[in-house]
C-alpha cells in the first residue's frame, strides 16, 4: 500500500459533489471518535449511575453510528477519521475492532483503528495480534492510565501504570509490530511519559486530550506547562487537541488559544493534530463551533501549517486506508 498516494487522493477528492453549499470550508482527518451500538455492545462507562468525568453521559447514551457522526461534520470536507476506543466491554476489547471493521467495509470510514488494551494484563500481546488479525485497519493500541487525587477526575484506580514492570514489558513490543501508543495523563504524570518516550524512542506515543490540563479548573496551567515542556524534548511523542469540554464544559476560544499557542510553540504543527472526541464532546458544543474555534486559535500560521494540524500529522501517523470516497 502507497500511503502517500492514497493520501494525495484524499486531499484532492472533495467528500462530496454537493460541497460548495457547504457554510465552512475547512478539510478534516480527525484522528479521534468512538462510534457505538448500545443495542448488540456493551460500554460499561454508560450505564447509568457510573461515575465519569463528563458527568452524565445521557444525551449520548444512544447509538451512535456513521451516518451519526456524518450528520454532526456535514459543515466540512471530510477526508477520513481514526477510530479510538469508546470504553468497549474490557472482556472484549477486540470485538469493538471487528464491530469498526465492519462499519468501515459498509460506509468507507474509519480509515484506522486504534484498540483497547490493558498492558498490565498478562494477555496482552495475545490482545494486540488479535486485534491486528480483527482488522487491516488496526495501527495502534490505547491504555488510558489517567489517575488524579481529585476521584472525580480520575480515570483508573492504579496510579502507578507507568512504573509497573509488566506494563513497561509490554509496551516495549509495540515497535516489533509497528504500533503507536495513545494514551490519556495528568500532567503531574508527563516525567513518566517522557522516561517512557525515551527508553523506548522507536514508538510512537500520542498523547490524548491535550494532555488534560486540569488547571482549567483551577486557574493553574503552570504544572501542564512544565510537563508538556518536557514532553516535547522526546521526539516521538505528539498531541491531540481535543477534549477541552470534559474540564472546561463551556470553554470558549479565548480559554483554549493560550494553550494552543503554546502547544504549537513547543511541538510544531507536525507534531500537533485537531481533534473531535466525538460524541462525548457534543456534549458540550457542536461539531461546528469546536472546528471553527479552532481555526480561529490558528488563523496566524502559515496554511500549510493549519493543513498540518487539521489533517497531515493525523494521515502520517495513522496511515489510513480509503478505500472510496466518505460521503456519497
Amino acid at each position: 500500500m502507497d500511503v502517500g498516494k492514497q493520501i494525495g487522493r484524499a486531499r484532492q477528492t472533495p467528500a462530496r459533489a454537493a460541497d460548495e453549499g457547504k457554510s465552512y470550508r475547512l478539510k478534516v482527518f480527525d484522528p479521534h471518535h468512538h462510534l457505538w451500538d448500545l443495542d448488540r455492545n456493551s460500554y460499561p462507562w454508560m450505564e447509568p449511575g457510573t461515575p465519569s468525568i463528563v458527568g452524565d453521559p445521557a444525551p449520548i447514551r444512544k447509538d451512535y453510528l456513521p451516518e451519526d457522526y456524518l450528520a454532526d461534520t456535514a459543515d466540512f470536507d471530510l477526508i477520513g477519521t481514526v477510530h479510538l476506543d469508546g470504553g468497549f466491554d474490557p472482556e472484549n476489547p477486540v470485538g469493538e475492532t471487528g464491530f469498526v471493521q465492519t462499519l468501515h467495509e459498509q460506509s468507507g470510514f474509519p480509515n484506522a483503528i486504534v484498540g483497547q488494551v490493558a498492558l498490565d494484563s498478562p494477555q496482552a500481546v495475545e490482545l494486540i495480534e488479535a486485534h491486528m488479525a480483527a482488522s487491516p485497519l488496526f495501527r495502534g493500541i490505547r491504555h488510558i492510565v489517567a489517575w488524579h487525587p481529585d476521584p472525580q477526575l480520575r480515570y483508573v484506580e492504579r496510579s502507578d501504570y507507568l512504573r509497573d514492570e509488566r506494563w513497561i514489558r509490554n509496551f516495549g513490543k509495540l515497535a516489533g509490530y509497528g504500533l503507536s501508543f495513545d494514551t490519556q495523563v495528568y500532567p503531574h504524570q508527563m516525567d513518566d511519559v517522557a522516561r517512557l518516550a525515551r527508553t523506548h524512542a522507536e514508538t510512537r506515543i500520542i498523547i490524548n486530550q491535550a494532555g488534560m490540563p486540569d488547571g482549567l479548573r483551577t486557574g493553574d496551567l503552570s504544572g501542564w506547562k512544565a510537563g508538556m515542556r518536557l514532553l516535547s524534548s522526546c521526539h516521538n511523542v505528539s498531541v491531540k487537541i481535543s477534549g477541552f469540554g470534559m474540564l472546561l464544559p463551556g470553554w470558549t476560544q479565548q480559554d483554549v488559544k493560550p494553550l494552543i499557542a503554546e502547544l504549537v510553540d513547543l511541538f510544531g504543527p507536525s507534531r500537533l493534530m485537531f481533534a473531535s472526541n466525538f460524541p462525548v464532546d457534543k456534549l458540550f458544543r457542536s461539531f461546528r463551533d469546536i472546528y471553527t474555534d479552532y481555526a480561529e486559535c490558528v488563523r496566524w500560521l502559515s496554511p500549510s501549517e493549519q493543513e498540518e494540524m487539521f489533517s497531515g500529522t493525523a494521515m502520517q501517523l495513522y496511515r489510513p486506508v480509503f478505500p472510496s470516497v466518505i460521503r456519497k
